[in-house]
């Protein structure tokens, strides 16, 4: 490849500087997209979290909720008026949008607020956490200016990495749970994907030629992605995981969340979630912990025998 470097990580980058971002602070051409649903007792910290992965304060904040109770509500108006949420969008639990099947709804308007040149599209439970790899930001949208790349994410995916790219790991698909791409790639697969349906409020016909099974088809934006990708020669990216670098989804939220962050942050077990695909980190579990669930394990299997079930 013309104009490129190979880089102590390894990673292979184009060189040239990228209008319009300044190269010490990349952070500021960047839109933080989130969108969620439920329980917001911890959303403080993961945003803060990561703040401090990306390397500095994005220049904008996204987070559309999906239709949660009120507390939820107020704790994401209290991040809004802090600072640390730039344009929240917040939904009545009555409507029509607020359904475990339709959350793509949420997913496509956390990217369609954002104005800056790039997205980096989160959710809420993932934790991420790096030491070193401080060029990281700038090294991966360089990456971005690649013709056959449409997005860096994360390797928990749903399958394993096709191949091995100077460094990242190539697959065909990105995850709403974390993925790095141009604002203009995301409006054209958008746009060329599931235009039709967008315009039609998401009320029309599910889109005939996304193909998955019926109950995952609340993945939408990520099959779109993959669809974009297949019809153009598009590949995506991810940096393999190590103690220094890892980008977890945990699907715990609140109190529990922050008990499992105490744990990744520790670099407790963190070792057998490496690259796992459709991995969720679990902390390995303390003496008195084993001991609870053996505990509990052996009533049940009691309680199956005496009642014959």
């Amino acid at each position: 490849m013309s104009n490129a470097t190979i880089h102590s990580a390894g990673t292979q980058v184009l060189s040239t500087p990228l209008d319009g971002v300044d190269s010490r602070a990349p952070w500021e051409s960047v839109t933080l997209a989130v969108s969620g649903f439920g329980d917001a007792l911890a959303h403080r910290q993961i945003l803060l979290d990561w703040f401090e992965f990306l390397g500095g304060r994005p220049a904008e904040v996204v987070y559309v909720d999906g239709g949660s109770k009120p507390a939820t509500a107020r704790r994401l108006t209290a991040l809004l008026h802090e600072g640390l949420i730039d344009k929240l969008e917040l939904l009545n639990p009555a409507s029509w949008e607020n359904s475990f099947h339709r959350c793509y709804i949420q997913e496509y308007q956390a990217g369609a607020l954002a104005t800056r040149p790039y997205i980096c599209f989160v959710k809420p439970d993932m934790l991420p956490m790096r030491r070193g790899f401080d060029s990281w930001l700038i090294e991966d949208l360089r990456v971005l200016e690649r013709q056959d790349v449409f997005a860096v994410t994360t390797t928990h995916l749903i399958d394993p990495p096709a191949r091995r790219d100077h460094g990242y790991n190539v697959y065909d698909f990105s995850s709403l749970n974390f993925s790095v791409m141009k604002r203009e790639s995301f409006r054209a697969a958008m746009r060329g994907q599931i235009g039709e349906f967008v315009d039609g409020g998401f009320r029309g016909e599910f889109p005939g030629h996304i193909r998955c099974e019926e109950r995952y088809r609340r993945a939408l934006i990520e099959w779109a992605w993959q669809q974009h990708c297949i019809d153009h020669g598009l590949v995506t990216l991810a940096r393999p995981e190590s103690a220094d670098w890892t980008i977890f989804h945990i699907n715990k939220y609140g109190r529990k969340l922050l008990e499992y962050r105490r744990h990744f942050r520790a670099r407790n077990g963190i070792e057998a979630s490496f690259d796992q695909p459709k991995g969720l980190y679990r902390p390995p579990f303390s003496g008195l912990q084993r001991l609870g669930r053996s505990i509990e394990g052996a009533v049940r299997s009691l309680r199956r025998g005496v009642t014959g079930g």
